[in-house]
C-alpha cells in the first residue's frame, strides 16, 4: 500500500514564528527551496508567483525534484540556470528537457572548461527545446517577478576547475537578498571581493557543499547572511559541512540549515528582510516491489512484486549507476501481486513488458548497480549484476 506523504512538512521554524504554511507559492512570496539532492544542488527560487530552477543535481534525483515541484505548485519555469558543468550540477537537464515542464529561457555560466559551446549540457537541453542558451557573466542582470538575479561572477576564466567558473548571483528583492554561490571556491570567493560588489545578504546559499574550501572569513564577514544553506550529503562527500564552515558561519550569527537532514529539502521564506527556514520532511513509498535479478548477457532486468497489492509504476524510474543512464516507466505501468515484470532494452534478443530505449545498458565486464526509485525519488530496490 502506497503511504501518503508522512508530515508533507516538518515545520522546523528555525527563524520566526513558525507559522502554519501550505507549502504552495503565494503572488507576493520569495522564496528559496533547496531539494534534498545529496551531494548536488538543486534549488527553485520564486517571486511573484515565477519560479526558476538553479541547477539539476544528478539525474536519480528526478522524482525528489518534480515533488518538490508539486508541493510548491510549480508547474512551469521561467528559467533553468545551471552555475558550471559538474555532474552533480547538470546531469538532470536531459530529463528536464525531454519532459513537458515549460521552460522559458534557459541560463549558464558564459566561462567553463572541458567542453564547447555547442555541447554544453546546457546547449544542448535549449536546443532539444529549439531554444538557445544565454550565457551570463559579471554585470548581467535577469529579472524574476519584480526581483532581479544580478549576476556577480564569473569575473574572469578559471583553469584550475570549473567550480571557480561557477555562476554568482545575487536575488535582489523588496523582501531580501540571496545570494547563491555555485561551487566557488576560496580563489574565485576572492577575486569576487577584490571587484567590490556587495555580497551582504539576508540568505547565502552555500558554497561547494560547505566544503572547507568553500569560504573564507573575509568573505563570511562580506556576506552576514542571517540564514545559510547548505546542499549536500555527508554520506557522499565527507567532511561536509565541514567544521571550518560551521564555524564562520556561527561568527556572524547565522542560522544553517542542511538539505541532508530534511527528507525533500530547506525551505526559506524572505520578507522584510527576515528570512524563515523550514524542513520539509514527507515519506516514500511501501509496496512490494523489487528488483528480482539483473541479466547483464541479455541486458535486462526483472523487477516482482511481492506484496499484496497493484504496484503502479507510472513515473517510476530505473537508474544504472555507472553510466548515469535513466528509464523512466510509462504512464499506466503495473505489476500485480506475485507477478514479474521484464525490461529489456534495444539490446534484449528476448520478449519484454517494457522496453529500455537504449542499447548495452548493463555492463557486462564490470559492476553496475540497477536502482529502481519511486516517483517521490526515493530509492526503492537495487542489485547489481553479479560481475
Amino acid at each position: 500500500m502506497m503511504k501518503k506523504w508522512i508530515a508533507l512538512f516538518l515545520l522546523v521554524a528555525l527563524i520566526g514564528g513558525g507559522q502554519m504554511m501550505t507549502g504552495h507559492a503565494q503572488a507576493e512570496d520569495v522564496w528559496m527551496l533547496a531539494v534534498h539532492v545529496g551531494k548536488g544542488d538543486a534549488l527553485l527560487i520564486g517571486v511573484d508567483g515565477e519560479v526558476c530552477l538553479i541547477d539539476t543535481g544528478y539525474p536519480n534525483v528526478r522524482g525528489r525534484i518534480l515533488t518538490a515541484m508539486k508541493y510548491m505548485g510549480v508547474s512551469e519555469l521561467s528559467g533553468v540556470f545551471i552555475t558550471h558543468t559538474d555532474k552533480d550540477h547538470v546531469g538532470g537537464l536531459e530529463w528536464l528537457s525531454d519532459s513537458d515542464i515549460p521552460v522559458r529561457a534557459w541560463y549558464a555560466s558564459a566561462m567553463y572548461l572541458d567542453t564547447s559551446e555547442k555541447k554544453h549540457p546546457l546547449a544542448v537541453a535549449a536546443s532539444k527545446r529549439g531554444m538557445e542558451a544565454q550565457w551570463l557573466k559579471a554585470g548581467d542582470r535577469v529579472p524574476i517577478g519584480s526581483a532581479v538575479f544580478n549576476v556577480l561572477a564569473p569575473i574572469e576564466m578559471a583553469n584550475d576547475k570549473d567550480d571557480n567558473n561557477s555562476l554568482v548571483m545575487m536575488l535582489e528583492s523588496a523582501e531580501g537578498r540571496i545570494l547563491l554561490t555555485g561551487d566557488i571556491e576560496i580563489p574565485a570567493a576572492e577575486t569576487l571581493l577584490d571587484s567590490g560588489a556587495s555580497l551582504k545578504c539576508d540568505v547565502l546559499k552555500v558554497a561547494n557543499h560547505g566544503d572547507s574550501d568553500a569560504a573564507s572569513q573575509e568573505f563570511m564577514q562580506a556576506a552576514s547572511p542571517k540564514a545559510a544553506v547548505i546542499s549536500t550529503s555527508s554520506a557522499e562527500k565527507e567532511d561536509t559541512p565541514s567544521a571550518k564552515v560551521l564555524r564562520l558561519l556561527q561568527k556572524v550569527n547565522a542560522v544553517v540549515a542542511c538539505t541532508q537532514d530534511a527528507e525533500l529539502g530547506v525551505l526559506v521564506r524572505l520578507k522584510g528582510g527576515e528570512p524563515t527556514v523550514d524542513l520539509l520532511d514527507m515519506s516514500g513509498t511501501s509496496t512490494g516491489a523489487v528488483i528480482e535479478s539483473v541479466d547483464a548477457e541479455e541486458d535486462s532486468i526483472i523487477l516482482a512484486n511481492t506484496g499484496s497489492e497493484t504496484v503502479d509504476l507510472t513515473d517510476w524510474y530505473l537508474y544504472s549507476v555507472p553510466g548515469n543512464e535513466m528509464m523512466v516507466f510509462p504512464k499506466g505501468t503495473t505489476i500485480e501481486p506475485g507477478k514479474k515484470l521484464t525490461v529489456g532494452t534495444l539490446s534484449t534478443e528476448g520478449g519484454a513488458d517494457v522496453t529500455w530505449p537504449a542499447k548495452k545498458v548493463i555492463n557486462k565486464k564490470k559492476t553496475d548497480t540497477l536502482t529502481l526509485y519511486d516517483a517521490y525519488g526515493f530509492a526503492v530496490s537495487e542489485k547489481d549484476n553479479g560481475l
